[in-house]
């Protein structure tokens, strides 16, 4: 089961880290490169760690409407049917991304390899917006194309430009259109979403605890996303607002809080960070680091190798802590063409696997060890 789509797999995963007291990272992806950097890092920290089963979620949005991930699997260039963009085509296209990405993810973590097979995934589908800014339904989404969430484990049901009690009804409703045909996926509702863009229900403040527990209770969502001070789509920390997770707490919500916004606790000491698994936040979702903070260095590693061409050594094959390039004088293609085509995607995956292997030690991951 390394790669958990269905409901008793997947709840099963989120359970494992809500009994160690454990938010476990759902980290994005818009490439496979990025899925393949994750994968990497968790099982590198599962191995060091002698863990047989290390959970982690990898995440992407569809047609959130400041960025959609999935639909640039292949290529950035798309256009949202909100936009004029053609319906049928935008079909085909996330279907096809979403496919190629499940079947990476199964293959690389195929139980028993013995490089990967330690690491488990949740496959989530992020902000699944049901109405857009201003309440229209969205026609980016596909959120009822039963197709397309056979390949997800869970869903984040996004409701949050509705007011609180059409929330609730579209929320209930959805489940419902859900088991009606035989799907059932974890669920994860959300109240309200940081304003981008100028857009958003919410810019400031933080979600009414009453308001999330309420929630919970009447839709039967087995997570919710609080407004908790966290999210911001610069990396940037912004605070994390602890009084209103030792209220949840206090009322017995339960390992049940997604938190989104993983720049403003990936700075946080240590023991902060993983007292959020103690007061009920079971995942974390974190992704605009990477475009923010790892992309820069790959455009600076870009810019090195362009500038390190010598007329007879060619291209650096890498480069010294100062920064020296360092050339290699065989007459190998592999080592002629290498770093041209392979230096920068090799140093985004392991800059990748690097953070996701911090991001785990720094929550606490290494007590699922032996």
């Amino acid at each position: 089961m390394p790669l958990a789509l269905d409901y008793e797999q997947t709840a099963s995963l989120y359970k494992r880290c809500a009994d160690a007291d454990l938010t476990m990272p759902r980290i994005g992806y818009s490439d496979q490169d990025q899925i393949y950097g994750i994968v990497r890092g968790a099982a590198q920290f599962a191995k060091d760690h002698s863990i047989d089963v290390l959970p982690i979620g990898i995440f992407a949005t569809v047609g959130h409407y400041i960025f959609q991930q999935l639909p640039r699997y292949l290529e950035a260039g798309h256009r949202l049917p909100s936009e004029g963009g053609d319906r049928s085509e935008w079909r085909r296209r996330i279907t096809r991304n979403a496919r190629l990405a499940v079947g990476f993810m199964r293959e690389l973590v195929e139980e028993g390899d013995p490089d990967f097979g330690r690491v488990w995934i949740t496959h989530h589908y992020d902000h699944g917006h049901h109405t857009l800014p201003g309440g229209n339904l969205s026609p980016n989404e596909l959120l009822r194309d039963l197709e397309l969430i056979d390949l997800f484990s869970s869903v984040m049901f996004d409701d949050s430009h509705s007011p609180f009690a059409a929330n609730v009804e579209n929320s209930i409703a959805y489940k419902s259109f859900l088991e009606e045909n035989g799907r059932r996926k974890v669920l994860e509702g959300c109240l309200e979403e940081v304003a981008a863009a100028g857009k958003g229900r919410s810019s400031a403040g933080t979600t009414d605890p009453g308001e999330i527990e309420a929630y919970l209770e009447r839709t039967g969502f087995d997570l919710v996303v609080p407004s908790i001070g966290t999210e911001s789509i610069h990396a940037r920390q912004v605070g994390v607002d602890w009084s209103s997770l030792e209220e949840l707490h206090r009322r017995g919500i339960g390992k049940r809080l997604a938190v989104h916004g993983f720049s403003s606790v990936r700075k946080l000491p240590i023991e902060e960070q993983r007292r959020m698994g103690e007061l009920g936040c079971v995942a974390m979702n974190a992704w605009s680091y990477i475009p923010q903070t790892i992309g820069p260095e790959l455009l600076a590693r870009a810019k090195a190798i362009l500038e390190s061409r010598d007329a007879e050594k060619g291209y650096a094959v890498g480069f010294t802590k100062d920064g020296e390039p360092i050339y290699d004088p065989s007459n190998d293609a592999n080592i002629f063409f290498g770093p041209i085509l392979d230096q920068v995607r090799d140093l985004k995956v392991r800059r990748i696997a690097e953070s996701v292997y911090e991001i785990l030690d720094n929550l606490g991951f290494a007590k699922l060890g032996s």
